[in-house]
């Protein structure tokens, strides 16, 4: 299939104040004037032959989720997104101006966080991340639903410790492994180890109990370690293969350091299997994860494909 020209595309941002922006095709960024449920009732996205690109950001979350819902009921005909890291800086996210404009010559690839057609399996973080939003991140039932069919889920539950609230909580973080791609080196996970906070310096300030976090790296930080440290090392069977992360932290006696290369273990668990459930399709398995070069025994490998296994719908 051909792609669509700029000039068929209509491109959407969420203001700070809840104002959605728009710029279709060449034309120049306009602020509707009208929030997302308003504006979604607008004649600017009526027709079934509209493409709309959209960054994939918090407050355009609802935007979103609902634009996913109108392209499978063949409302629209296609909805694109992008991460933040097209944009050269944050700052530019306070103006929707320079935002729309810079959508327009995005020049890095979907595998590392371009435009990409939104499918089912991103539709769980955007409508886990808007429902999140608006109850101040309680993980209530709708939430509970969303994070059931997220695509890293079933891995993630492998994790016996595992806390279903923070790791959602920590999905809609991150909430696409594409965006936090090296381009030069796309197999490493620096980009996003160092978003989330994970280096000896932040950690050992999120161990010491003295220290009052107010850094959003110390937050990030420590609702990973949040995410699947929920027992004391003594309440745990390292013995148990699934208790592979505990594993990790034993073997280093500084506490902070081995809380560090485990939660760093977590964050690359998480991204193969999500960049693997993000690349699937049907009847094709790439084999993104590959449990043998993740695990260090043999028994660890064969509890995560029993338990993958049961848990295949």
């Amino acid at each position: 299939m051909a792609p669509v020209p700029d000039e068929q595309i209509i491109k959407l941002h969420t203001a700070e104040n809840g104002h959605v922006w728009y710029s279709v095709g060449i034309g120049p960024p306009i602020n509707s004037e009208l929030i997302g449920d308003a504006f979604l009732n607008s004649a600017v996205i009526s027709g079934m032959g509209v493409t709309v690109r959209i960054l994939g950001l918090p407050q355009n979350a609802e935007l979103i989720t609902a634009l996913y819902l109108r392209r499978h009921k063949r409302e629209v005909h296609a909805v694109e997104v992008a991460g933040l890291n097209v944009l050269h800086s944050q700052d530019e996210l306070t103006d929707p101006v320079a935002v729309l404009r810079r959508m327009r010559a995005v020049d890095i690839s979907s595998a590392s966080g371009g435009w990409h057609t939104l499918s089912v399996h991103d539709y769980p973080t955007y409508a886990m991340l808007a429902r999140m939003l608006r109850t101040n991140f309680v993980f209530d039932e709708p939430a509970k639903a969303y994070f059931q069919i997220h695509p890293v889920r079933k891995a993630a539950q492998f994790i016996p410790t595992l806390s279903d609230p923070d790791t959602a909580k920590l999905l809609t973080t991150i909430v696409d492994p594409r965006w936090f791609v090296d381009r030069r080196a796309p197999d490493r996970t620096g980009k996003l180890e160092l978003y989330l906070g994970l280096t000896p310096h932040v950690q050992k300030r999120v161990a010491d109990s003295t220290v009052i976090l107010h850094k959003h790296r110390e937050f990030r930080c420590a609702s990973v370690l949040a995410a699947w440290k929920t027992k004391s090392p003594e309440e745990v069977d390292l013995h148990e293969p699934a208790n592979f992360l505990y594993r990790i932290c034993a073997k280093n006696k500084d506490k902070a350091l081995g809380d560090l290369r485990a939660s760093q273990a977590f964050v690359r668990y998480l991204r193969y299997n999500w960049l693997d459930a993000l690349n699937s399709r049907k009847g094709v398995h790439d084999g993104i994860f590959v449990p043998s070069m993740f695990f260090k025994t043999p028994a660890e490998c064969a509890a995560y494909e029993m338990h993958m296994a049961a848990q295949e719908d």
